[in-house]
């Protein structure tokens, strides 16, 4: 056995990259892993999610064992009463995923409703967060319907474009967050986006009509989002820029969401779209989401602004790489 100085010298051996068990559903993208039972879940990956959970009827089927919390109203207001704890369950080799890469492999579980308030199935058997992301490398390989988790030797393929994501980092009175907000550019304006992989939209008859693709799964499909204000701003500059009234049901009929057809988007160099941008209130960015990302943010970035992309999110290095994959062209650079 080698002397314990020589022991510290030896290189820990690397992580590989792994590609993660998952389903791409109208460009909302799910982890399917099996446990070692061999039971299947179905968890719902949202870059912009909160924190881990577990729906109830999942928990009683893999049986797993739950802990009680103590009294929380704000989170009893957010995930119902009864909040309980678990721990991820075991995996078969190959088929499973990790817990996060701080270790802390908890779910809270609560009874799971979808935004018409029954049983859930648009949102899966859970949700994995901004939490599980952080600290790790990651690609989403859209028109290939590929999820990988990156190893160690990790490098950005030829051609890729770069550009940096942003995090709010912890204070004394606040913990760290991990939702990664994106600079893209609409109308020639740079446009600050949470960079939402979990954003979803629930769109509505009219709404299919005028965008009938990709078909929803569940009454779901992928969406982006903008707030009331930019999204007036857009239609009073662009008249001519599709506009369809009463097209997201998620907050119907209490908000009668509109969508816009935004021609164009630049992400990273590369131009896509067109991309429909669904209106949100202002104050669901403006102070609740941009409270939790580094510089305010008008509104979040989806899978349906990514669907042409290859994207890898660098969350150690708060860098982003795209790829294009089909339909979408580069940005002349700048004249020097």
């Amino acid at each position: 056995m080698p002397p314990i100085a020589l022991l510290l010298t030896i290189p820990l051996a690397g992580t590989q990259a792994t590609t993660i068990p998952s389903r791409f559903e109208a460009d909302r993208v799910f982890a399917t892993p099996t446990t070692a039972s061999g039971e299947s879940l179905r968890l719902y990956t949202d870059t912009g999610g909160g924190t881990n959970l577990l729906c109830r009827k999942a928990a009683e089927r893999l049986h797993l064992a739950l802990e009680a919390l103590p009294p929380d109203p704000e989170l009893e207001a957010e995930l119902g009463k009864d909040v309980r704890r678990t721990r991820m369950p075991a995996f078969k080799p190959n088929a499973g995923v990790p817990g996060n890469a701080d270790g802390d492999d908890s779910l809270l579980v609560h009874e799971c409703k979808d935004h018409s308030g029954a049983s859930a199935s648009s949102t899966g058997d859970g949700l994995l967060s901004n939490r599980w992301f952080a600290g790790r490398v990651w690609t989403w390989d859209y028109p290939a319907r590929k999820f990988t988790l990156e190893g160690d030797d990790w490098k950005a393929p030829a051609g890729a474009h770069r550009t940096e994501i942003g995090f709010k980092s912890a204070s004394a009175d606040a913990p760290a967050f991990h939702m990664p907000r994106i600079t893209a550019r609409v109308d020639g304006r740079d446009l600050d986006l949470l960079l939402d992989t979990g954003a979803t939209g629930y769109p509505t008859r009219v709404a299919l009509a005028a965008q009938p693709k990709p078909a929803p799964v569940n009454g779901a499909r992928a969406a982006s989002f903008i707030t009331t204000s930019t999204f007036d701003a857009w239609r009073a500059a662009h008249p001519e820029w599709v506009v369809v009234e009463n097209a997201d049901d998620l907050f119907a009929p209490r908000f009668r969401a509109r969508a816009i057809r935004v021609p164009e988007v630049e992400v990273a160099g590369w131009k896509v779209g067109p991309v429909w941008f669904t209106e949100r209130p202002d104050r669901a960015f403006r102070e609740m989401m941009s409270s939790m990302t580094d510089k305010p943010v008008e509104g979040a970035l989806g899978g349906n602004a990514l669907m042409r992309l290859r994207m890898t999110l660098d969350y150690p290095r708060n860098a982003a790489y795209f790829s294009c994959a089909q339909g979408c062209t580069a940005t002349p650079p700048p004249a020097p």
